[in-house]
């Protein structure tokens, strides 16, 4: 695909979707300009562009796409279930079957299914919220990404639309550094309903980070 070609989808996309792309992860502005184009297909950790160019994709769906594209094995079993019907007005047994499954994986008294990792993280804060009877959330600044809603992307660039009184609800901390999360919870006592963050992203925990973030939390 020519530079040209690329322009002109590019100019496409933006005109019909918001951002040129319904996933804000998937947008231009998180991608340098010389990593893979438009996507039409994939097989395995290999994605083929509109020109028949292929490429390996390392980030498989933010890692999310574990067994490759167009699994085989899971095209079935999805085929299969699609035959039965899908998104019915009252719970399908598939619902029950799943979360029991996923209980015997994860040590878990309940599970809840989101649609994707802002329901869950969004649920998370309201649950803490709920519980503590606190407002205020704490967001790792070194971690990118935590939700599409407003505590989190009222931190952001593109916060327009976020109310300021929501914006000053949400405060940092830095990874790896506990005096960070002390001095937070110092300055805004029996304010903070929780912290949140990756447990490791391209930097592993040192000095036992997590456990003394934890121990704060308590």
């Amino acid at each position: 695909m020519t530079m040209d070609d690329q322009n002109f989808l590019r100019e496409r996309f933006h005109a019909v979707i918001p951002g040129g792309a319904h996933t804000y992860a998937k947008g231009d502005d998180q991608f340098p300009e010389t990593c893979a184009p438009y996507l039409v297909r994939g097989r395995g950790c290999y994605t083929w562009d509109t020109q028949g160019k292929q490429y390996i994709e390392y980030g498989m769906g933010l890692r999310a796409v574990t067994l490759g594209h167009a699994c085989d094995r899971i095209n079935q079993a999805v085929y299969r279930q699609m035959q039965l019907g899908s998104n019915f007005t009252r719970p399908a047994t598939i619902e029950l079957e799943c979360a029991e499954k996923l209980r015997t994986v994860v040590p878990a008294e309940m599970v809840k299914f989101g649609k994707n990792g802002s329901d869950a993280t969004n649920a998370a804060i309201r649950l803490a919220r709920a519980y503590t009877g606190r407002d205020l959330v704490a967001i790792c600044a070194d971690h990118p990404f935590f939700s599409v809603d407003d505590w989190f992307i009222g931190t952001t660039r593109m916060n327009a639309g976020v109310p300021k009184a929501v914006q000053e609800l949400t405060v940092q901390f830095r990874y790896n550094d506990t005096s960070s999360l002390e001095t937070l919870f110092a300055e805004y006592p029996d304010k903070i309903a929780c912290i949140i963050l990756e447990a490791e992203k391209d930097v592993a925990p040192k000095d036992e980070f997590l456990h003394r973030a934890k121990a704060l939390c308590h």
